[in-house]
């Protein structure tokens, strides 16, 4: 079994485990009479906003894309082109549903899609998608930051149930199995940076040949990508696309309060949400298929916690939040792959380049492999 297949497996499992630990003595009737009073005028504002949420990033994601230079023999598509936002669109969205099936896969998806579709090369899409996510990232951490600030009131129950037993928790660690562990990880570092150095040193070894071939064209490709953020000339309509991306984060955020009259008794206002809007992206990291399990989690405990929110109610709001987005995203997806016509073949493709009988060259309709950094070699585009 591949590790690949074991880490989907792993994720899976701790789904699961994190979702029984959220419902864990929670009164699901209680769950059920939550919906059953929910305000569903709502409901609509709340999908509008997913849409234009999701057109924003894919709007942001075709600026970046447009800053790379042209593909050999091709030109520079329009800043207003039309259909390379259809492609991005279409794209983000399959990304989004291939994460509840493959976790961690959806950023290669949408970029294997992408590639699929252009003359691009996947590994410089790529690029451009990390130095997005690096950009979503510090807007995260200032996210966070702020949430930090306007919980400051709150943050003494957290300590208290939080990072005071974890603290005890290490100081109870012995100082010799620290020093052990760290001087093992400094050891393997070290020997793993000498074996590659004189794997590289041998011009004819398998590993330089490898290195000139594959890996430093693919290189080159993906730091292009990656300085598209900062050499745009549209970084103020990056600016714009992602201010408005999060501001729609923020009412998706708030809006369920509403919906399900959580707002006005517990004090829960637009900047209390932009707080659990951080802390529930917390959630998100945590490799599980979606943030499945460990987003209700964590926003179960933040609303309890901090909110003194009954916990069934508190789930209902983390159902809430995260089943919109899942039925929103697996219906968009799949859309766009019967509107596409290719059907996933152009991703089952890619995906079984992970076999080790799989040849040099990526097959018709195929993108790249999954071992990053992917190849240089340029995709077959299947034609509309």
């Amino acid at each position: 079994m591949t590790r690949r297949r074991l880490f989907q497996i792993g994720s899976f499992v701790l789904a699961g485990a994190l979702l029984a630990l959220a419902l864990y003595g929670v009164d699901l009737g209680s769950i059920w009479t939550a919906f059953l009073e929910a305000d569903y005028r709502y409901l609509v504002p709340l999908l509008a906003l997913i849409l234009a949420s999701n057109l924003l990033r894919a709007w942001r994601w075709q600026i970046l894309v447009e800053a790379l230079p042209a593909p050999e023999g091709q030109k520079p598509p329009p800043a207003s082109s039309g259909r390379m936002l259809e492609a991005s669109f279409s794209s983000v969205m399959i990304g989004y549903m291939v994460n509840y099936a493959a976790p961690r896969m959806g950023e290669v998806a949408r970029t294997a899609n992408l590639s699929a579709r252009t003359d691009y090369r996947f590994s410089s899409l790529f690029g451009t998608v990390v130095s997005e996510r690096i950009f979503d990232t510090a807007v995260l951490g200032a996210a966070l930051l702020s949430a930090v600030a306007l919980l400051f009131p709150r943050l003494a129950v957290l300590r208290e149930q939080f990072l005071e037993p974890a603290w005890a928790r290490l100081q109870g660690l012995p100082a010799g199995w620290i020093v052990g562990v760290a001087a093992g990880m400094l050891l393997l570092g070290a020997a793993l940076a000498w074996g590659t150095r004189q794997l590289l040193q041998k011009e004819d070894s398998w590993g330089a040949q490898v290195w000139r071939e594959r890996l430093k064209p693919a290189l080159l490709s993906f730091t292009e990508g990656m300085g598209t953020l900062l050499h745009s000339p549209r970084r103020g309509a990056i600016l714009v696309s992602t201010v408005g991306m999060w501001g729609g984060y923020l009412l998706m955020a708030y809006l369920p309060f509403r919906m399900l009259h959580l707002a006005t008794p517990y004090g829960i206002g637009i900047l209390d949400a932009w707080a659990l809007m951080a802390i529930g992206a917390l959630g998100i990291l945590v490799p599980s298929p979606g943030g499945i399990g460990s987003y209700h989690y964590i926003t179960e405990q933040a609303l309890v916690h901090l909110y003194g929110v009954p916990a069934a109610e508190a789930l209902t709001y983390a159902v809430l939040t995260h089943g919109a987005q899942l039925v929103f995203y697996t219906l968009a997806g799949g859309a766009t792959v019967l509107y596409q016509g290719a059907g996933l073949r152009p991703l089952l493709a890619f995906w079984n380049r992970s076999s080790p009988s799989a040849t040099a060259d990526p097959p018709p309709s195929a993108t790249a492999p999954p071992n990053l950094p992917p190849p240089d070699a340029e995709p077959t585009r299947p034609r509309d």
